[in-house]
Protein backbone atom coordinates (compact mmCIF):
# COMPACT_ATOMS: atom_id res chain seq x y z
CA UNK A 1 0.00 0.00 0.00
CA UNK A 2 1.27 3.74 -1.23
CA UNK A 3 2.42 5.94 1.95
CA UNK A 4 3.10 9.62 1.77
CA UNK A 5 6.82 10.76 2.57
CA UNK A 6 5.90 14.10 2.52
CA UNK A 7 3.20 16.60 2.19
CA UNK A 8 4.09 20.50 2.01
CA UNK A 9 1.83 23.60 2.05
CA UNK A 10 3.35 26.55 -0.04
CA UNK A 11 2.64 29.44 -2.11
CA UNK A 12 3.27 27.67 -5.53
CA UNK A 13 4.12 24.23 -6.76
CA UNK A 14 4.96 23.21 -10.29
CA UNK A 15 6.88 20.65 -12.45
CA UNK A 16 9.38 22.19 -14.39
CA UNK A 17 10.22 20.66 -17.71
CA UNK A 18 12.53 17.64 -16.36
CA UNK A 19 9.44 16.75 -14.24
CA UNK A 20 10.71 17.95 -10.95
CA UNK A 21 8.68 19.41 -8.93
CA UNK A 22 9.32 22.78 -7.80
CA UNK A 23 8.37 24.62 -4.65
CA UNK A 24 8.13 28.05 -3.84
CA UNK A 25 7.23 29.89 -0.26
CA UNK A 26 6.92 26.74 1.98
CA UNK A 27 4.57 28.07 5.09
CA UNK A 28 2.89 27.43 8.11
CA UNK A 29 1.78 30.52 9.42
CA UNK A 30 -0.70 33.05 7.30
CA UNK A 31 -0.97 37.11 8.69
CA UNK A 32 -4.65 37.88 8.16
CA UNK A 33 -5.84 41.47 9.69
CA UNK A 34 -9.35 40.14 10.04
CA UNK A 35 -11.51 36.75 9.10
CA UNK A 36 -12.97 35.78 7.33
CA UNK A 37 -10.50 35.97 4.98
CA UNK A 38 -8.76 34.32 2.13
CA UNK A 39 -5.38 32.74 1.02
CA UNK A 40 -5.56 33.84 -2.59
CA UNK A 41 -2.67 31.56 -3.81
CA UNK A 42 -1.87 28.35 -2.46
CA UNK A 43 -0.21 24.54 -3.67
CA UNK A 44 -0.15 21.39 -1.59
CA UNK A 45 2.76 18.96 -2.89
CA UNK A 46 3.10 15.61 -1.75
CA UNK A 47 5.45 12.57 -2.70
CA UNK A 48 3.69 9.15 -2.85
CA UNK A 49 5.67 6.16 -2.51
CA UNK A 50 4.47 2.55 -3.37
CA UNK A 51 4.77 0.00 -5.69
CA UNK A 52 5.40 -0.04 -9.69
CA UNK A 53 2.19 0.27 -11.21
CA UNK A 54 0.26 0.05 -8.44
CA UNK A 55 -3.06 2.42 -8.33
CA UNK A 56 -3.71 4.76 -5.66
CA UNK A 57 -7.04 6.94 -4.86
CA UNK A 58 -6.31 9.75 -2.08
CA UNK A 59 -7.90 12.42 -1.08
CA UNK A 60 -6.77 15.59 0.63
CA UNK A 61 -8.61 16.83 3.34
CA UNK A 62 -8.48 20.80 4.70
CA UNK A 63 -10.06 20.82 8.25
CA UNK A 64 -10.97 24.45 10.04
CA UNK A 65 -9.66 25.12 12.95
CA UNK A 66 -13.18 24.19 15.35
CA UNK A 67 -13.38 21.13 13.26
CA UNK A 68 -15.02 20.69 10.00
CA UNK A 69 -13.84 19.99 6.43
CA UNK A 70 -13.20 23.52 4.57
CA UNK A 71 -11.89 22.09 1.34
CA UNK A 72 -11.81 18.40 -0.28
CA UNK A 73 -9.69 17.70 -3.12
CA UNK A 74 -9.91 13.72 -4.52
CA UNK A 75 -7.79 12.04 -7.18
CA UNK A 76 -5.91 8.94 -8.69
CA UNK A 77 -2.59 8.14 -9.97
CA UNK A 78 -0.71 5.30 -11.20
CA UNK A 79 2.68 5.13 -9.22
CA UNK A 80 5.35 5.02 -11.80
CA UNK A 81 8.35 2.22 -12.35
CA UNK A 82 10.69 4.47 -9.70
CA UNK A 83 8.07 3.71 -7.07
CA UNK A 84 7.38 7.45 -6.57
CA UNK A 85 4.83 9.85 -7.83
CA UNK A 86 4.62 13.38 -7.08
CA UNK A 87 0.84 15.87 -6.39
CA UNK A 88 0.58 19.37 -6.96
CA UNK A 89 -2.71 21.17 -6.39
CA UNK A 90 -2.86 24.37 -6.98
CA UNK A 91 -5.83 26.57 -4.84
CA UNK A 92 -7.26 30.05 -5.37
CA UNK A 93 -9.26 32.00 -3.21
CA UNK A 94 -8.69 29.19 0.11
CA UNK A 95 -11.68 30.69 2.58
CA UNK A 96 -10.16 31.18 6.11
CA UNK A 97 -13.27 31.42 8.01
CA UNK A 98 -11.21 31.57 11.48
CA UNK A 99 -8.18 32.67 13.29
CA UNK A 100 -6.13 29.12 14.81
CA UNK A 101 -4.93 25.90 13.57
CA UNK A 102 -6.03 24.33 9.86
CA UNK A 103 -4.69 20.97 9.24
CA UNK A 104 -4.09 19.72 5.56
CA UNK A 105 -4.07 15.81 5.57
CA UNK A 106 -3.91 13.12 2.54
CA UNK A 107 -5.91 9.98 2.66
CA UNK A 108 -5.78 6.64 1.02
CA UNK A 109 -8.61 4.08 1.70
CA UNK A 110 -9.78 6.07 4.25
CA UNK A 111 -6.69 5.82 5.82
CA UNK A 112 -4.70 8.72 7.15
CA UNK A 113 -1.50 8.79 5.77
CA UNK A 114 0.43 12.70 6.09
CA UNK A 115 -0.77 15.65 8.17
CA UNK A 116 0.19 19.08 8.47
CA UNK A 117 -0.62 22.39 9.50
CA UNK A 118 -0.80 26.12 9.33
CA UNK A 119 -1.82 28.49 11.50
CA UNK A 120 -3.93 31.54 10.89
CA UNK A 121 -3.04 34.88 13.44
CA UNK A 122 -3.84 38.63 13.41
CA UNK A 123 -0.26 39.93 12.25
CA UNK A 124 1.97 41.08 14.89
CA UNK A 125 1.88 44.59 16.54
CA UNK A 126 4.36 46.68 15.11
CA UNK A 127 7.06 47.41 17.16
CA UNK A 128 7.60 51.00 18.07
CA UNK A 129 10.77 52.92 17.27
CA UNK A 130 12.30 54.42 20.99
CA UNK A 131 14.62 57.33 19.68
CA UNK A 132 17.95 56.61 20.97
CA UNK A 133 18.88 59.37 23.77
Amino acid sequence: MAECDWLILCDYAFLDVSRKICIIGAFDKVFAPAVPSALHQSSIAAKLLGNPNENVNFRIVIARPGGGQLASIQGNLLIPDSGAAQIQVNIAGLALPDYGPYSVTIYTENEVMKTTSFVVDPPPAAQQQVPAG
